[in-house]
This record gives C-alpha cells, sequence and structure tokens, in this order.
C-alpha cells in the first residue's frame, strides 16, 4: 500500500511539474511556467506569446488578435522590437495586409530539372489586372474598407495554374511572385522584337544605325 501511494506521489509530482500556472502580480500570466523566461505568457494588455524552454533567450513568438482591421499584429525576436522602428521588420495588418523588409524564395536551378519559359507575353495577355472590393466578413468595420488592385485567380488559374492554389474550403489564392518570372521573359520577349524592328528599319533607311 506504501508503495503503490509512493508511486501516485511522485506521478502526480510529475504531472504538477508540468502543467504550471502562475498569476503574477502585476496580472501577468504564466502557462508552463512559474516565470516570464519560458512557456505560455499572457500579459496584461492582451498580448500572447511564448518561448521554448531549449531556443535561447531573446528568441520569442508573439500572438496577437484583433478585430481592428489597422491593428498591427507583430513577429518579433523580442518584445522590446515592438516599440523600437529599427527593429519593426515584420508585421501583419488585422485586415492581411503584411508588410515586411524584403521576400527571399528559395531557387536553386542546379537541383531539379529546368526548361526557359516561352510565350510568356501570350500567358499574360490572358490576364487582365482588376480593382475589387473585399467581401470577407471577418475583415471588421466596413468603413474601413479600401478599394484594392489585383487578378482574378479563375482567370489567373485558366492561364497558368502553377501560380494558384486552393484551402481545403476551395478559395484559391495567386502567387504573385510566379507572375513577375513571366513579366521578366515577357520584356525580354519584347526587347528581342524591338531590336529585330529597330534593324529592319535601319537596313531601309529610316532609322539612324545605333552608335557602336
Amino acid at each position: 500500500m506504501k508503495k503503490a501511494l509512493l508511486t501516485l506521489t511522485i506521478v502526480l509530482f510529475a504531472v504538477t511539474a508540468q502543467a504550471q500556472l502562475k498569476i503574477h502580480d502585476d496580472g501577468h500570466i504564466s502557462l508552463g511556467s512559474l516565470t516570464k523566461n519560458y512557456g505560455l505568457q499572457v500579459r496584461p494588455d492582451g498580448y500572447v506569446y511564448f518561448q521554448s524552454q531549449y531556443s535561447g533567450a531573446g528568441s520569442w513568438a508573439t500572438l496577437s488578435l484583433s478585430n481592428n482591421s489597422y491593428q498591427k499584429h507583430w513577429i518579433v525576436s523580442n518584445l522590446a522590437d515592438v516599440t523600437d522602428p529599427g527593429k519593426q521588420t515584420f508585421f501583419v495588418y488585422g485586415n492581411g495586409g503584411i508588410f515586411c523588409r524584403g521576400t527571399y524564395i528559395w531557387s536553386a536551378r542546379d537541383l531539379s530539372e529546368s526548361s526557359n519559359i516561352e510565350n510568356a507575353g501570350a500567358v499574360l495577355d490572358s490576364i487582365s489586372g482588376i480593382w475589387y472590393i473585399p467581401t470577407d466578413e471577418s475583415i471588421g468595420d466596413k468603413a474601413e474598407i479600401k478599394r484594392c488592385i489585383g487578378l482574378s485567380a479563375q482567370e489567373v488559374k485558366s492561364a497558368l495554374p502553377e501560380a494558384v492554389s486552393s484551402d481545403e474550403s476551395g478559395d484559391l489564392y495567386i502567387n504573385y511572385d510566379a507572375l513577375t518570372v513571366f513579366l521578366i521573359e515577357a520584356v525580354k520577349e519584347q526587347r528581342r522584337e524591338i531590336e529585330i524592328l529597330r534593324k529592319t528599319l535601319e537596313e531601309n533607311g529610316l532609322m539612324e544605325s545605333k552608335k557602336p
């Protein structure tokens, strides 16, 4: 019986050690930790953030939620970065707008088979830019909604299905970075055509030759 009680005590102690919660004097709540050093943290002002016990000092992730379309939601390495203009590198507005200091997409031609894109201009000719008003009910205050610029995902999917993906609800999303590649190739196609026209005009004396 004593052995059973000892085993139960050890189990309860282990569970308690793994499921800790503390409400600090300033209203700060720590989950999974008795200190503010790691675990899930809830500040009195509503910010929720967490840090792995093994990820090193300062490597925090911040979660926030608001019905204000223009409130900034930050992903920072330290809470102090939220108020430091020099370190405000990435944030998302409540309406879905993303702001950052540059995006980089992995790309390595030597790791897979590849081929050059042809007739890029023809693909772009079948896609039209549009003005639109978002209708997502989660946006919040309708008075804050502004007219947006974009493309029709259905139209892009018809012309370039590789640049469109869908989620579990069937909503379509456009990879605008893929379209940038086609813009580059379309410009190159136009430059080649312009050069042919220039040479033709020069040969017929309708345009002065380029200076060497």
